[in-house]
This record gives structure tokens, C-alpha cells and sequence, in this order.
């Protein structure tokens, strides 16, 4: 789904960075023989900025230092995964589809800002999460069985490993 604006560009860029540490091997629990990504949106809601603090300006090299907190109401933000469990009694089961969605958190960001003269006025964007945030989420099986709806979000191993892993 694409929702306009720099969510496409944003939601590549983030879904890109998942994808690529859902490879290790240690980003997932011993029973998990295999994480893909399949497909990542933030949705259409914009984060809400509650406040922004300058830290800091680098004159000589036109950067901005600041830490921003946002909240995130993200219903329609979704983050498909392809699993397929490794422990003996489960390896006759198939691959499963499972959707993480209706993201609710609230973070601070440290974002660095490199500005230039020319438009768009900003030649390079630094954001990182300035600590891990608080965050809720539903974890739903998307194929056909009979677990199709059940939040996994609610199993505390299973919130544990997605949070952690986000």
C-alpha cells in the first residue's frame, strides 16, 4: 500500500534495515528456523511531535542536533513476516505468514540534521532512537488455520522476541 508523502521512501528505508538484521542468527529464538521479511508499511498517520529540544549546532558543518519525542498511532501500519519453526515436532508444519500490526508507541528520537543552501535545504538526516521505546502491538497467523486471528502479541515469549527484534 502506498500511502504518499515520504512514508514510501521511509518504510523502505526502515523495512530495508529489518530485512537485513531478521538475517542473523541470533535475532531469532532457538525455535525458529527462518524470519523473512515479506513486506513493511508505516501506514498514513504521521507520528505526532509532542516536543523538540535542541542539543546542539555545528556551525562550521550547518548540522542540528536534537532529540524529538513523538507519539505513534500507527492502525494501518503493517509488518508482514515469513516464519518456518526448527523445533522436531513442528518441522512437518509449513511456513507461516504473520502479521504484526496497529503499532502504538512513544519514542524519543536523536536526530542530526545537515543543512545546504540549495533546496531542499537539507543534504543529510541522522535519526536513531535515543532508547528502546514502550510499545504495544497485535502478532496475528495471516494463513488459513485455525490460529487466523489470534493475537500472539498477547504470549509474553512471543511479544518479547518481536519487541527485541524491532
Amino acid at each position: 500500500v502506498d500511502h504518499g508523502g515520504l512514508e514510501p521512501r521511509i518504510s523502505s528505508s526502515a523495512g530495508a534495515s529489518l530485512a537485513e538484521s531478521l538475517k542473523r542468527p541470533y535475532s531469532k529464538p532457538s525455535m525458529v528456523a527462518h524470519v523473512a521479511l515479506e513486506s513493511f508499511t508505516f501506514g498514513s498517520t504521521p507520528p505526532i511531535v509532542s516536543s523538540i529540544r535542541l542539543k546542539g549546532v555545528s556551525d562550521k558543518q550547518s548540522v542540528l542536533h536534537m532529540d524529538i519525542d513523538v507519539g505513534m498511532l500507527l492502525h494501518d501500519a503493517v509488518l508482514l513476516l515469513d516464519i518456518k519453526p526448527s523445533s522436531l515436532e513442528y518441522r512437518s508444519l509449513p511456513s507461516t505468514k504473520v502479521s504484526i500490526n496497529s503499532l502504538d508507541a512513544r519514542a524519543t528520537l536523536s536526530l542530526s540534521l545537515h543543512c545546504s543552501p540549495d533546496y531542499p535545504y537539507v543534504s543529510f538526516l541522522d535519526v536513531s532512537l535515543a532508547e528502546i521505546p514502550d510499545f504495544n502491538l497485535r502478532i496475528e497467523p495471516q494463513n488459513e488455520s485455525g490460529l487466523k486471528g489470534i493475537d500472539f502479541g498477547s504470549f509474553p515469549v512471543v511479544s518479547k522476541w518481536i519487541k527485541s527484534s524491532i
